[in-house]
């Protein structure tokens, strides 16, 4: 916490000198308190003590340009978030909020691998160290995102002068195992039949199991789904992912009936509170879930789901949000629709061939 100096010195603001007996120190001091750096030398010493105020007040001006405090890589990451945080929300260069929330969460793991060191020791040998042991912990797929991450801030660091090349550039990924589940329709149906039996959340989750599939929407878009969305025309969704300053894209799912009555019995589920534009597939509050308090809800139907199946002697695999969207596609390509494009509000077909297409039997007809 800073506080009005006692007599103007004429230094920068966090800028602090102390002229001992023996010593004369000077240095910047962080909003926490801590020193982001000090410099001393003897109080006798006048030459020194000029030299030194001068790179005082020159690192204080760097610091106020966003240059990192020091050295390390935990001042080069502080510094990009305050960069990302500063920008215009029109900016290309700003990630979207969601995306920035996600990183703040990966860069914990991040500062503790390589927050003590300085970003120009850093070497291709640090970032595949990090990869293998992402390995054995099994969260390979999660250690190249958070590696991907680390490249993308160094070269922040490149723009800043304080690394002349980047040295994560070229480092490759570790090879994962391609996710391809199929949800079918007797899990599905499963899921709804076990969902209105337990009934309250668990009704909620497997509603929000069967809309996410009926409409192919991601995890997100689903879980935060609300009143307002719901038109006569169907259900409006904006594309949860597009370029910063684009234009939304919005589009409409149409009623069927069997879309029309799962969200009608969402609806009429009873809550405890309702509060303005209060989410579909909220808690009983009608607040939006939290990560921790979907995936328990979801957690507790599935594992009923596995007893059902088990006793009725029927085949049964636990699945969540993120398997309904391609279902969802497959089935809508298997069945021959034109407006999958539409639906997933996609700009190419790219993603859903490769991601989301998960077909067991392709149909074709013969050359003629």
């Amino acid at each position: 916490m800073s506080r009005q100096r006692a007599h103007q010195d004429g230094l920068p603001y966090r800028v602090y000198e102390r002229k001992g007996t023996i010593t004369y120190s000077i240095g910047y001091k962080l909003p926490d308190g801590r020193w982001a750096f000090r410099l001393k030398c003897p109080v006798k010493d006048r030459a020194k003590m000029a030299e030194i105020r001068a790179e005082a007040i020159r690192r204080a001006g760097e610091i106020g340009l966003g240059r990192p405090a020091d050295d390390s890589v935990d001042a080069l990451i502080t510094v990009w978030l305050e960069w990302q945080e500063s920008l215009p929300m029109s900016s290309p260069q700003r990630r979207a909020e969601s995306t920035l929330s996600e990183n703040k969460r990966e860069i914990v793991r991040l500062r503790k691998a390589f927050g003590h060191m300085p970003v120009r020791d850093l070497t291709k040998t640090d970032a595949y160290a990090y990869l293998d042991a992402c390995v054995t912990a099994n969260r390979a797929e999660k250690g190249n995102k958070e590696i991907s991450l680390m490249r993308r801030i160094l070269e922040y660091g490149v723009r800043l002068g304080l690394i002349p090349i980047n040295s994560f550039d070229g480092v490759e990924k570790n090879e994962t195992a391609t996710y391809d589940r199929l949800v079918t329709d007797a899990e599905i149906a499963l899921a709804e039949r076990v969902g209105r039996k337990m009934g309250g959340p668990q009704l909620i989750v497997a509603l929000a199991l069967k809309t996410a599939w009926l409409c192919l929407k991601r995890s997100v878009e689903v879980r935060a789904l609300t009143r307002p969305q719901i038109t006569d025309a169907g259900i409006e969704w904006t594309a949860a992912k597009r370029r910063r300053g684009a234009v939304p894209r919005v589009g409409i799912i149409e009623w069927s009936p069997e879309l029309r009555a799962t969200i009608d019995d969402a609806l009429a589920i009873k809550r405890y509170d309702l509060a303005g534009d209060w989410y579909v597939f909220g808690n009983l509050r009608g607040e939006r879930y939290t990560k921790g308090g979907w995936k328990s809800t979801l957690s507790r139907l599935m594992v009923e789901c596995v007893e059902v199946a088990t006793k009725e002697g029927i085949p049964f695999k636990p699945f969540s949000l993120q398997d309904c969207r391609p279902k969802g596609v497959s089935d809508k390509l298997a069945r021959g629709d034109k407006d999958v494009m539409e639906a997933t509000l996609h700009t190419s077909e790219r993603m859903i061939r490769k991601t989301y297409d998960r077909r067991r039997v392709r149909r074709a007809k013969p050359a003629e």
